[in-house]
């Protein structure tokens, strides 16, 4: 890997810009509620012609028996769904038995067949049909479809308890290995009747005395009642200039920013927001009741200097029964032994203000056809509308390959799409290439979507590509999430929407994971003790915060281009 690669990627993924995101790249719970109305009067032979495109299923889909609770519908509901549909879960209600199960029946099928449950939020359509398949990919087949929807409209038998079919297992969340576990330094009280969900920030130390890889990330839950989703991010031991500090001196800045030192709790919302503290920071893992643990491809890890903090962003959702207590949500890492073969360094690309060249890329919003001039801004009342953004990157020596990607709007947003427009294609490459489409936005249910393909057959970014990502809004009372939001905020009509952080904002943000060589690895092979002055882990990541220094600002000051979470569900 040519040294012009590695010091692009680091500066692009040190700006020191709009940082603020949620949970972009894993799947975040809304208390695994599904938010559409139930529909009715489906008949059994379910019409999936318009099914899950990944499940293979093209054709109706018709059965010539009734299937029943215990054959055929608890092992698929044991797999897909009891995760969050446990007694105690944060789900509202349990599946865990056929008893708990049965009067939701018809609810349950409306809810796969509108795409809502399980949650997937990413989707085949006429206009981005993704070359790869999704990794994990969560919707049922066309068959399962017709299955639950038949045993709902039979009103639900339960069938022959001796002829049972084995219980699937749900996926597992737990790492291979913790070498590092973080747990709640003080127990965090969530309110009996709070107004709205709570939305707070613990900065935590990791504990860490040299430059590590980090390979795999997971949240358990404290307590699964409340517990809606957890965002982890780093906090790197470096000024926004590019100052080294002491960890010491990080916890001086939370304390003076944000009136919070290490282990202490602080409001936040769409992030850390940390902006004020002068800390350069970066995702490092998103969670929600059900994940799976977060990774990147093999022999792959995002790198962590020495003396990062850590901060948890937690989304609590209080309940109407008492309040609860949660004083054992742990985050845990998992690191690789020795460097790997390759950097997964996940980005987010978006938010745009302005045409604006920098030395390793060129951002632009777009005007739109009703605009004079382009100007991110959503009309109070406005249907469908739409803002665009692009970044065409430059100087890239090599090629980067990218292996998930994903999208992130606040409440107003209901359609995002993220096009790869190859500017010189290469042998086997398209003109454009569609990465992800999340049609039916909902920002409960967020997550990022890997590839289910080999190393050689990801998109490809090369010199003078540009990534276009196209946003649609509905700011209207007729968009339910946005209403809501309203009625929280005791406001009886839409605003001007803008670009920002808070809840009635909005963001158009891609997120991309690009995995590359890690010239690390590879001068350590060749016997080359030292990669570069400063960067101990990697020279093409800006995890150091010498490398760090020298990256400066890759945007304009309303953009954001930094790190996102280093892996799909």
């Amino acid at each position: 890997m040519k040294p012009i690669l590695s010091k692009c990627v680091a500066r692009l993924v040190s700006s020191r810009l709009l940082l603020s995101v949620a949970a972009c790249s894993a799947v975040s719970a809304a208390g695994c509620e599904d938010n559409g109305g139930p529909r009715s009067g489906a008949d059994a032979s379910v019409d999936t012609a318009k099914a899950n495109p990944s499940a293979g299923a093209d054709s109706s889909v018709k059965l010539s028996f009734t299937p029943t609770w215990s054959e055929h519908i608890a092992p698929m509901v044991s797999q897909h769904c009891s995760s969050c549909h446990k007694q105690n879960g944060i789900a509202p209600f349990s599946m865990q038995s056929y008893e708990s199960a049965k009067s939701f029946a018809k609810s349950m099928a409306a809810a796969v067949e509108r795409g809502s449950m399980p949650p997937f939020l990413a989707q085949e359509t006429a206009e981005c049909t993704p070359k790869n398949k999704y990794a994990n990919d969560t919707r049922l087949s066309a068959e399962q479809k017709a299955l639950l929807r038949a045993w709902a409209d039979a009103d639900a038998p339960e069938g022959d308890k001796t002829k049972a079919a084995p219980l699937l297992p749900p996926p597992v969340t737990a790492l291979a290995r913790e070498d590092i576990v973080v747990t709640l330094p003080t127990p965090i009280v969530v309110e009996k009747n709070a107004k709205g969900d709570i939305h707070t920030c613990v900065p935590v130390d990791l504990g860490l005395t040299k430059d590590v890889y980090v390979s795999g990330r997971q949240i358990t839950s404290g307590n699964d009642k409340v517990l809606h989703h957890v965002v982890t991010y780093v906090v790197k031991p470096a000024k926004t200039d590019g100052t080294k500090v002491t960890k010491a001196e990080m916890a001086a800045a939370f304390k003076k920013a944000k009136g919070a030192g290490i282990g202490e709790r602080y409001d936040c919302f769409g992030g850390p927001n940390i902006q004020d503290t002068g800390l350069q920071f970066e995702l490092l893992g998103a969670w929600a009741p059900g994940s799976q643990p977060t990774t990147g491809p093999t022999d792959s890890g995002q790198p962590l200097a020495a003396d990062s903090l850590a901060v948890l962003d937690i989304h609590y959702h209080p309940l109407a029964s008492g309040p609860e207590t949660d004083s054992k949500t742990k985050l845990s890492l998992m690191l690789t032994e020795g460097i790997p073969s390759l950097v997964a360094r996940p980005l987010l690309i978006g938010n745009f203000t302005a045409h604006n060249e920098t030395q390793f890329g060129v951002t632009d919003l777009v005007k739109q056809p009703d605009e004079q001039t382009a100007e991110f801004k959503i009309p109070a009342g406005a249907k469908n509308h739409v803002e665009e953004m692009t970044f065409k990157w430059k100087l890239l020596q090599s090629p980067l390959k990218v292996y998930f990607s994903g999208t992130h709007m606040h409440y107003v947003g209901r359609d995002m799409k993220v096009t790869l427009e190859n500017t010189t294609p290469q042998p086997g490459e398209d003109a454009k290439e569609c990465l992800v489409q999340t049609p039916k936005w909902d920002f409960n249910w967020q997550g990022g979507y890997g590839y289910d393909t080999t190393y050689d057959k990801l998109p490809v970014l090369n010199d003078g590509d540009v990534l276009r990502m196209r946003c649609i809004y509905d700011n209207t009372r007729d968009n339910n999430f946005l209403a809501k939001a309203l009625d929280e905020q005791g406001k009886a009509n839409p605003v001007d929407v803008v670009l920002g952080e808070d809840t009635l904002d909005e963001m158009c943000l891609a997120s991309i994971g690009l995995v590359y060589p890690n010239a690390a690895k590879y001068a350590v092979d060749a016997g080359t003790p030292t990669v570069d002055a400063g960067a101990t882990a990697d020279a093409g990541t800006a995890a150091d915060a010498g490398a760090a220094a020298d990256a400066g600002a890759a945007t304009d000051a309303g953009s954001s281009i930094t790190l996102s979470d280093a892996s799909a569900p």
